[in-house]
This record gives structure tokens, C-alpha cells and sequence, in this order.
């Protein structure tokens, strides 16, 4: 029983605390810090690069406080979870590890994209699987709620959604060493990809489609057609599986090259009206 009153006095407390400094701390950088950069500090500049017409204003700030309800409860979800983590990496369940030389720098540098690439292969078939007749409603449909998303969309998940979407990190620290900091860069990385893919304006280059590295990201149209249209284009960081499985919409690639067009030409024009 003393053992237990610790636990809820002084272990419980701790853990909270953080959970709530590493999900709201990464939270707020990462929708926040989109929102300020792209929505208002930059949206003069990328007036041209709106992917789809801007909602009315009414419209807009009821989406906006829906989503930020929405996010409360995935970070609340995700700090629970944080601390059930962090317990049972206190008795060794998971491979983390502290001190640098215990697997060298070279494992340290290579360990984070591997994490990258593991968790968009993850992201792929766990969206996909949601997107089933069967689990949409009671696990994406909130997502899919904000049909033409923003920064904060980000987070817009339903109770089991974000369970889903926070399972990947303790299977990947089930299956490979990783550094705390590396995790920590991780987490970082998906906030940020995934604030930016909601933010309804096309950042990346107009000869994105003709460099080979580019191509295989996805792009923010990329993943604003999958609003769209609620379907296709699963792929979160990379186009690959989308394109081994026949899931990208035949469209995209026209539809980024209208995003990136600087004026409005006949050809752009049509497309926008296909579209």
C-alpha cells in the first residue's frame, strides 16, 4: 500500500508533468507555429499557392474550435499513454537507451530515419485500415470531419485514432534501439509533417515532380486530395505505397502542378474545373 500511495503521490505527479511538457510543448510548436508562419505571416505571399478556396470566416472558426477540442483530448489521450510508457520503460520493457556510446553515433544518425521510414510504412496501412467501411466511423471520420483542413487538423483525432496513431513509437522502441533524443527528434519531425500537410498551401518547389528525391515525398496537395476527397493518398511521408498499391489518385500530379502555378493559364483553368 506505501509502495502505491508513492506511486499516485509522487511517481504519478511526475509523469504527468512530463507528458503534459513533451505532447502540449510539441503540440503548440508544431500547429501553432504552422498556423503563425504560413496562415498569417506568409499568406500574403502564398495567396497562389492556396490548394482550394479558403472557407468563410464563420465557417472557418467553428472548424478551428472543433479541432482544438478535438487535439485536447488526443494530447490528454496521449500523456495516459506517456506515462503507461514510461513505466514500463523504467523496468526495461523497451529499447531505449541514454549514453551515446552504448551504439555510436553512426547508429544515433541512422536510427532516425529508419524511424521515419518504419513509421511511414506503419502510417500507410494503419490510415488505410481505417479508411474501411467497417472502422471509418468509429475511428478516422472526426479527422475526415475537416474536409478542407488547416494546421490544427493535425491532432483532430478520435479516441481510438490517436491510440492508433500514438501506438507506432512503443513498437518501434519494442524493435530497435533508440536514443532518447532520437525519439524525441522523431516525435518532432511528425508534428511538424503533419501540421505542414494540413495547411492547405503548396510549399514544396514547382519542379518537385522532376527531381527524384522530391517526388517521393508527399507533397501538402498530396495529402489535401486525400481530404477531399476521403480516400486515397494514404502515405504520410513518402508517395511509394501509395504508387505500389495503386492507391495515389491519377489526378495529383496535375492537381500539385495547378497548386504551384504562379498565374492561372487555359491549361490550369480546365484542370481546376475537373478538379
Amino acid at each position: 500500500m506505501q509502495t502505491i500511495s508513492i506511486y499516485l503521490q509522487e511517481t504519478l505527479p511526475e509523469r504527468f508533468l512530463i507528458g503534459l511538457e513533451l505532447e502540449g510543448v510539441r503540440y503548440i510548436l508544431g500547429t501553432l507555429g504552422v498556423f503563425i508562419t504560413i496562415w498569417v505571416l506568409l499568406a500574403p505571399l502564398l495567396e497562389q499557392r492556396r490548394i482550394r478556396e479558403p472557407m468563410n470566416d464563420k465557417r472557418l472558426v467553428g472548424q478551428i474550435k472543433k479541432e482544438l477540442l478535438n487535439s485536447l483530448r488526443t494530447i490528454c489521450i496521449f500523456i495516459a499513454l506517456d506515462i503507461i510508457v514510461f513505466d514500463l520503460a523504467e523496468v526495461g520493457i523497451f529499447k531505449t537507451y541514454s549514453n551515446i556510446e552504448q551504439y555510436g553515433w553512426l547508429w544515433f544518425y541512422c536510427s532516425i530515419p529508419l524511424a521515419i521510414i518504419l513509421h511511414d510504412t506503419y502510417f500507410y496501412w494503419a490510415h488505410r485500415a481505417m479508411h474501411h467501411k467497417k472502422l471509418f466511423r468509429v475511428f478516422h471520420l472526426t479527422h475526415h470531419r475537416s474536409n478542407n483542413p488547416t494546421p490544427f487538423t493535425a491532432y483532430s483525432f478520435a479516441f481510438g485514432e490517436a491510440i492508433v496513431m500514438y501506438a507506432y513509437i512503443p513498437i518501434l522502441m519494442l524493435i530497435i534501439p533508440m536514443h532518447v533524443f532520437a525519439i524525441t527528434v522523431i516525435l518532432l519531425v511528425m508534428i511538424f509533417k503533419n501540421a505542414i500537410g494540413h495547411c492547405g498551401y503548396e510549399l514544396f518547389p514547382k519542379n518537385t515532380l522532376n527531381i527524384p528525391f522530391l517526388r517521393l515525398n508527399t507533397t501538402v496537395t498530396h495529402h489535401d486530395m486525400h481530404h477531399e476527397k476521403a480516400n486515397g493518398n494514404y502515405g504520410f511521408y513518402f508517395t511509394w505505397w501509395d504508387k505500389w498499391m495503386g492507391t495515389e489518385h491519377i489526378d495529383y500530379q496535375n492537381r500539385f502542378l495547378l497548386a504551384v502555378a504562379s498565374q492561372p493559364t487555359n491549361e490550369t483553368e480546365e484542370l481546376k474545373s475537373c478538379g
